[in-house]
């Protein structure tokens, strides 16, 4: 505002000190007119930017999902999601099998990278406690992707995660990378995919010569 007023300040001076008094006049109206017209689109800018201002959430689609002849558009899921599937792969870690059972659905499904579905919770259950006893397995999560598909069936987001899963078999380690495709409802898991590949062992260290 002071650097404004200088401004005008020295416009003025300098009209006033010119011969054709009245053309600069009427350009220094025009400039009083321009700076009006600008503090008013200021205000304007300012009284949107209040507490009280609405702001409204526009779902971008991204992507599409076909279920036979149908296709539904995705968009970005809720974040939320993202934290509950955290949490229960860090139940997996700790093989705290109390918190993960009160993370998912009493229906839950389960489809392995073999191709073997798991289904209840007490199936889920008696698998995970052989198999934490048997090859001690450890999650290490790398990306999360919550979606939403724009189907009424399923309210709820889908979490696309990207993992590595190592495996500890007589003392051996061997590691997957893995996607999973999870689908969480009602703040539960209520199924989920694997996908799996093998992992290369990791090459060992060449001692200097």
């Amino acid at each position: 505002m002071i650097e404004s007023i200088k401004l005008l300040k020295y416009v003025f001076i300098t009209f006033i000190k010119k011969e054709n008094i009245m053309k600069k006049l009427s350009l220094l109206f025009t400039f009083l007119i321009m700076m009006s017209c600008n503090n008013t689109a200021v205000k304007k800018v300012a009284d949107s930017m209040t507490p009280d201002a609405e702001i409204v959430e526009v779902e971008k689609k991204a992507g599409y999902l076909k279920a036979g002849d149908s296709q539904y558009d995705l968009s970005l899921g809720d974040q939320a999601a993202v934290d509950i599937w955290d949490k229960y792969i860090e139940a997996h870690n700790n093989q705290d099998l109390g918190a993960i059972m009160a993370m998912e659905s009493e229906t839950i499904k389960i489809w392995g990278p073999d191709g073997v579905l798991t289904e209840g919770k007490e199936a889920h259950s008696k698998f995970l406690d052989e198999w934490f006893k048997a090859v001690n397995p450890k999650w290490s999560n790398y990306f999360s992707v919550p979606v939403k598909v724009n189907w009424e069936e399923q309210p709820g987001t889908w979490v696309t995660n990207g993992h590595n899963l190592t495996l500890t078999i007589d003392g051996v380690e061997s590691t997957t990378g893995n996607i999973a495709d999870v689908y969480i409802e009602d703040g539960l898991v209520q199924m989920f995919y694997v996908f799996s590949r093998e992992l290369p062992a990791p090459v060992a260290a060449v001692a200097a010569e």
